[in-house]
């Protein structure tokens, strides 16, 4: 069995379409999964490597005479899922080295793949906490370079870093890479022709994107900066980064200290600082043209981008969503906008 082949009956396996034979041979392969995996330090390795892999795909998927059912687990989504993860993770990544200035030294590498139903948690040897989200892979080191702290992921996890300067963290995914130095943040990157997101919690991070997989770290160039609610987006189809706000923005402020959204003719600049201040998102606006607009209202549990379209409502302002801010677009206002509080 080539690598092409191997591929496409991962495919077939993942969408339902593979014959009980060929469903066989991929649980046969599953079956043989490890978990832990040394690092190949040079390209003759990984050649080396690669070679036997797919000696051992070949040997251990070779259709057999025996025909067994197919246990009913084994016909689970997330056994399709792992599968699909296994293939990205292998072929996208997983073999490949980016950084050139990787110490001589073999380090023992890591390998966790989530094929239960719900979230596992990890703690890395630094002290940092990871999500990962059921059909995900992660690959991590044992111990961490004291230079700087890296991870590969297929799939999506949550990552809470323990904040160490001088040691960055680094996620590495097919096509985008996200620095951080201790922040959390959610990384969604499934490889192939899916979009990667990345988006913040607390902190601030940087994400570089690659125009190929094989793209190294000293020629990144494309990157954005987030800071908490912002979203950074790769389009696998173009190639394109693009920076907006999270698909849920959360309040920042503790629940302790939860803001009330209670307007009585409140000048639309004050709502914005109010808003801002609650959600940590950049409001753009021309505050002499909103000066006599005012909103009386309450706002309660509603979401932001709600708040928003009832501000939009009611006040007949527009908003759009521009490299991770609200952009406020409005001709003013001659009266005070009263749609009257509940």
């Amino acid at each position: 069995m080539t690598p092409s082949e191997f591929r496409q009956l991962l495919q077939k396996y993942r969408r339902g379409q593979a014959s009980p034979a060929d469903a066989r041979r991929v649980e046969a392969w599953y079956d043989t999964l490890g978990t832990d995996a040394e690092q190949p330090t040079n390209a003759d390795e990984q050649d080396a490597l690669r070679a036997r892999m797919w000696q051992q795909i070949d040997a251990r998927t070779r259709p057999t005479a025996t025909v067994r059912p197919l246990p009913l687990v084994r016909q689970s989504w997330f056994r399709a899922a792992a599968a699909a993860v296994l293939l990205m993770g292998l072929f996208g990544y997983g073999l490949w080295q980016w950084s050139a200035g990787r110490p001589d030294r073999v380090e023992l590498m890591t390998v966790r793949m989530n094929n239960t139903r719900t979230p596992i948690r990890l703690t890395l040897s630094d002290g940092s906490r990871v999500t990962l989200e059921p059909g995900s892979f992660l690959r991590y080191p044992r111990r961490f370079a004291r230079t700087k702290r890296e991870v590969q992921l297929t799939g999506e996890a949550f990552f809470d870093v323990t904040r160490h300067p001088d040691q960055p963290f680094l996620v590495v995914t097919e096509r985008v890479i996200t620095k951080v130095l201790g922040t959390s943040f959610r990384v969604k990157a499934y490889g192939g022709t899916a979009n990667t997101s990345v988006v913040v919690r607390t902190g601030k991070v940087s994400v570089f994107s690659r125009s190929t997989p094989a793209t190294s770290a000293a020629e990144l160039s494309n990157a954005v900066v987030l800071v908490p609610n912002q979203r950074a987006v790769f389009y696998a189809a173009n190639a394109r980064l693009v920076k907006t706000l999270a698909e849920d923005p959360v309040l920042l402020t503790p629940a302790s200290q939860s803001p009330r959204f209670e307007f009585a003719d409140t000048p639309l600049p004050v709502v914005f600082q109010q808003l801002e201040q609650a959600y940590g998102v950049d409001f753009v606006y021309d505050e002499a043209a909103l000066a006599n607009c005012t909103l009386t209202a309450r706002l309660t549990n509603e979401s932001l981008y709600e708040k928003l379209a009832l501000i939009s409502e009611v006040t007949h302002a527009q908003y759009d969503i521009i490299d991770g801010q609200v952009v406020i677009d409005s001709r003013g206002c001659r009266s005070s906008a009263r749609p009257g509080a509940p």
